[in-house]
């Protein structure tokens, strides 16, 4: 899984469900650490929440006791059944690990979680339920690693899309709330993490400028609607919506072209972490 330098490429995950529709930098880029942090074990079991397509979960599958992988999105989890048959895979809301979910009651040595967390945690009234629900599933002294977008993430797209709807008569708070990501900033997660019960071990910010593969003008709108699609689906009609587009494409060209070589960027804010479900007191 290593990087083939020091940019990544974009792609997409295409739309199926409710968490879907993620652009991401291509998964052989990003999991080197949280694969690190992550260190697999023969004797491992593994959940991997936001599983999506099931790769990542397959190159650990081998090394490891047992994982599941686990996703809203039956769409996604079909394909995954599919490609990766002979592994666990599983149409869950990770929102609601409760008493009666199948993964509770410390089922589990290791969690981890690669680009799915914005998606997971964007409902503020959920987020501490989650997080509770993980801690539930780990045994103790067991860890969850994740990586996700951070405060900042895709700032310059998120901005443009957000003023391109705007210019166009949606209220700013209508925008906002179209949003389907949370990006944290790290004492954020750390606060978060931490009221559901673990220790924080470790965590990072890292900037991982991505080279977006088709960067033309209309490689770049095509990058604009699937991005910025539930922002888009604000507008009213098909005029509205191609403007809005065009707008935003056109204003990161003004910040997105990279000088030496004409490649178009991408700036990707990462946020990983180590947390530590704690062994009980006696």
């Amino acid at each position: 899984m290593a990087s083939s330098g020091p940019y990544a490429t974009a792609r997409v995950i295409s739309p199926a469900d409710k968490y879907d529709n993620k652009m991401v930098p291509s998964v052989a880029t990003p999991t080197n650490k949280i694969v690190e942090w992550l260190n697999p074990q023969s004797e491992d079991e593994i959940l991997d929440i936001g599983c999506g397509d099931g790769i990542l979960t397959a190159k650990i599958a081998p090394y490891v006791k047992r994982i599941v992988g686990v996703d809203i999105s039956s769409k996604t989890i079909e394909s995954f059944k599919k490609a990766f048959p002979f592994i666990d895979s599983r149409v869950i809301d990770c929102r609601y690990l409760g008493p009666d979910s199948s993964l509770c009651c410390a089922s589990f040595d290791k969690i981890f979680s690669n680009a799915a967390l914005p998606w997971i945690l964007r409902d503020s009234t959920t987020r501490a339920n989650t997080l509770k629900g993980l801690f539930e599933a780990l045994k103790p002294g067991g860890i969850f690693v994740s990586e996700s977008g951070g405060l900042g993430n895709v700032a310059e797209a998120y901005t443009a899309i957000v003023s391109a709807v705007v210019h166009r008569g949606v209220s700013a708070v209508t925008a906002h709330e179209a949003s389907p990501w949370w990006f944290p900033s790290m004492e954020s997660m750390q606060s978060l993490v931490e009221g559901a019960g673990f220790n924080w071990i470790k965590g990072e910010i890292e900037l991982r400028q991505t080279v977006l593969a088709n960067s033309d003008e209309e490689g770049i709108k095509r990058w604009v609607r699937l991005f910025g699609a539930s922002f888009l689906d604000l507008l009213a009609t098909d005029e509205l919506r191609d403007a809005a587009v065009a707008e935003v494409a056109e204003v990161l060209e003004c910040v997105g072209r990279r000088q030496h070589d004409g490649a178009f960027i991408i700036n990707y804010i990462r946020l990983r972490f180590v947390a530590q479900k704690p062994h009980p007191q006696h």
